[in-house]
This record gives structure tokens, sequence and C-alpha cells, in this order.
């Protein structure tokens, strides 16, 4: 009986690395291409928070409130709302023992209708605390702009190789292996806070905003190596 070992038997199966020229040069190379985006993408996050002495009632007050944020969304289809965190902790006192109970609810908010994200946060805003609002590429613009940033990488790899190879004298290029980095952008900005604070729901009519937007620029980076001939 004939056996193999299975090193052998795995190296056999790979493919076999192309073999280079003796004259040939191979090159390292990086490259990237960018552009800047206008976003097209709003996201906010609201929230309340109470101090009740029961447990029963904090609960109560805040799934209320909830119930009322879920309810104003409902009229703007545009606007995706989504539950956030949800937390309740004791209020000691001096002594050591409960004297109350805090909670804190929050909810999201997604929509790439600013007009009606900019209209429901103003209409929230009159029993919840803004807590950050941020404006982003939307991930469907943003996939979008991977297909055309590629070949725009790639032609920028390709034309430093095509530099070295003329400084060489070497005119011919081939690509031998090629990894192409996601399409990254900065931190959605701007980001607005909101101070901690107690929700009023008897509060007066709050202003919608007017949102200035701004722009992103979003960057895809290629490596390779390429052979000169």
């Amino acid at each position: 009986m004939r056996t193999i070992a299975l090193g052998s038997l795995l190296l056999a199966l790979l493919p076999a690395a192309p073999a280079l020229a003796d004259n040939s040069t191979l090159l390292n190379l990086s490259a990237s291409a960018q552009r800047e985006l206008a976003n097209d993408e709003v996201t906010a996050s609201l929230y309340v928070q109470e101090r009740q002495a029961q447990p029963a009632v904090l609960a109560d007050r805040l799934n209320k409130a909830l119930a009322r944020a879920r309810g104003e969304a409902a009229a703007f289809k545009p606007v995706e709302f989504s539950s956030g965190s949800y937390n309740s902790w004791p209020d000691y006192g001096r002594d050591g023992k409960i004297q109350g109970w805090q909670g804190r609810a929050q909810i999201r908010l997604k929509s790439r209708d600013f007009t009606a994200a900019a209209e429901l946060v103003a209409r929230l805003q009159k029993f919840m605390l803004l807590e950050n609002v941020q404006f982003n590429v939307a991930d469907s613009t943003r996939r979008q702009a991977e297909d055309s940033l590629i070949p725009e990488a790639i032609a920028a790899l390709q034309a430093q190789a095509a530099a070295t190879g003329k400084a060489l004298g070497r005119h011919s290029q081939q690509v031998l292996e090629l990894n192409i980095g996601q399409v990254q952008a900065p931190p959605p900005m701007p980001m607005l806070r909101a101070k901690a604070m107690m929700a009023d729901a008897a509060a007066p009519e709050v202003a919608t905003p007017d949102w200035q937007a701004g722009n992103s620029v979003v960057q895809l980076n290629v490596s390779g190596r390429i052979e000169l001939r």
C-alpha cells in the first residue's frame, strides 16, 4: 500500500505561483480613489428620562412615552423608527437605602427625507430630549460610489506601474495579485448633542430644525503585485 504525506497532497492541490521572467521586476504598489458626496441620510436618537418612587410607575411612564413616540412616528412613512436602549436603576440615599428609581428609554430614527425627519424630531422634542443627530452617505449611495471608484483606483495603480516601467525601460506589465479594500468614510458629521435633563410633557411647540447635511468623502484603497517586463 502506498501512502502520501498530507502536506505533499495539499501542496499538489494548490495552484502553482506564476513564474517570473528572468528579466522581470516585481512591484508592490498601492493606490486609492476618492469622491466627495453629499450626505443623503440622517439618523437621530431621542430619549426620555424619569425618576419615580416606585419601579412600576417608572416603567409605566417610560412605556407610555415610547408608545406616544411610536404613534407620532407612524404618520411619517419616510422615517424608519426603532427602539433603542432601555435602562432603569435604583436611586440610593445617603443612608444607602433605595429612595426611588430612575429610568431612561431611547428611540432611533433614520431617513433620507430630511424634511420629514426634522418635522418628526420637532414633534418628539415636546416630550423627549434630542440626544444626537448625524448625517452620512446612505449604504446604497456608497455602493454606487464603490462601483465607480474601483476602476479609478485600479487605473491609478496601473499608472504607477507604467511610470516605474518607463523609468526602467520596461513597457509591459501584468497584474499578479490585486487587493481591493472597502469604501471608507470619516465618521458621520455633524453631530448635535442635547444636555441630560428631564423631559417636559407640557413643553411648547418646538420649531422644525433647518438641517445642513454637508458632505462626506468616501475612499477606496487598492494594492497589488505587478510584474514589469
